[in-house]
């Protein structure tokens, strides 16, 4: 009996401590199968890509588990003649994430009152972003505000029709400018609320802002490669990026420790992007004013200080955990040998 009571607690703590459970598929819209995420994987996601064009409607459905933090949004797009629909859902429960969007509802707005909004739109694709020929379109959704999203790297991280993208969306945190940049990267995201306001040119690639007079440490990669002592550089500040941002966190594709450096704006600084263009999970972020301030995290870890209050307070939730584990497992032995 005692061995009985010994392998069912056993049994909850392992059904505990196992990951979340999610469904899981790439381009299938009947998805049935399911996988079991990695411990730094928090979130089960939804993301589909619609394209309507005038003789038919195709979808492409990805999902799978992701790492936490990211948040929900959704973009619409012209791209030729064609209107592109993008949008990404997480959820943090077992197989949470069965449903798909219903999308031809969405942007014909059936039963939803109309949105008045007519916004640019435009992507790299058709190379329209940099005049002031780019065509207009109509928001579906009463949500749906302008938006202006630039996002390059230097190692073409982004497909060349992703790196710029006019159009209408509902995107989180976007009441100001959200802006991140050092050596590697430049990420810009601008939402408006007026008709055809979301009218800016100017190509940040070949004419980035114009330094602010901050001074920040820039890095991206691993201990080993990217943000190791020897590899942070330093960088000057532009635009809006007025403050210095340091990130570590669990990256999501390869499941290890790596961290980010560079240059921030305020919003973006309270923002959940730096988990969506990093791809980093369990994060621990922060940003600071002053030149070169951002000099806390060392070989992707947070450096021992009096400050660091939060990760002192993450181990012991974590030391805590295993004791409690560690003691639970030392009574269930004792009581079967007794």
């Amino acid at each position: 009996m005692e061995l009985f009571w010994f392998s069912f607690s056993l049994s909850l703590m392992v059904a505990h401590v196992a990951g979340l459970e999610c469904y899981a598929c790439d381009g299938d819209s009947d998805c049935q199968e399911t996988e079991i995420c990695e411990e730094y994987q928090e979130q089960c996601s939804t993301t589909i890509m619609t394209i309507l064009a005038r003789s038919k409607i195709s979808s492409y459905i990805l999902k799978g588990c992701d790492v936490g933090g990211k948040p929900n949004n959704s973009i619409s797009h012209l791209s030729g003649n064609q209107v592109v629909f993008l949008a990404e859902e997480h959820c943090g429960t077992d197989l949470c994430n069965q449903g798909v969007l219903n999308v031809v509802d969405m942007l014909t707005a059936r039963g939803r009152p109309r949105n008045p909004l007519h916004c640019y739109s435009c992507s790299s694709a058709d190379q329209t972003c940099y005049n002031s020929s780019h065509m207009q379109m109509r928001c579906a959704r009463p949500e749906e505000k302008c938006i202006d999203i630039t996002s390059f790297t230097a190692t073409e991280e982004f497909p060349g029709d992703e790196q710029r993208i006019k159009g209408c969306g509902s995107l989180t945190h976007c009441q100001e400018p959200l802006g991140f940049h050092n050596q590697n990267s430049f990420h810009l995201i601008k939402c408006c609320n007026s008709s055809q306001c979301n009218d800016d040119t100017q190509d940040y690639k070949d004419t980035p802002p114009h330094p602010n007079g901050v001074t920040c440490f820039s890095c991206e990669g691993n201990s080993t490669h990217g943000c190791s002592p020897d590899d942070i550089t330093k960088v000057q500040c532009r635009g809006v990026m007025t403050q210095c941002l340091e990130a570590s966190g669990i990256h999501g594709s390869t499941g290890q420790i790596s961290a980010v450096k560079g240059c921030a704006s305020p919003s973006w600084c309270d923002s959940p992007y730096t988990s969506v263009y990093k791809n980093l999970g369990a994060i621990y972020s922060r940003c600071c004013t002053g030149d070169l301030c951002n000099n806390w995290i060392v070989n992707g870890t947070l450096k021992p200080s009096p400050r660091s209050q939060a990760s002192r307070q993450v181990s012991a939730q974590h030391t805590l955990l295993s004791m409690g584990l560690l003691i639970l497992l030392t009574f269930l032995l004792s009581s079967e040998s007794s």
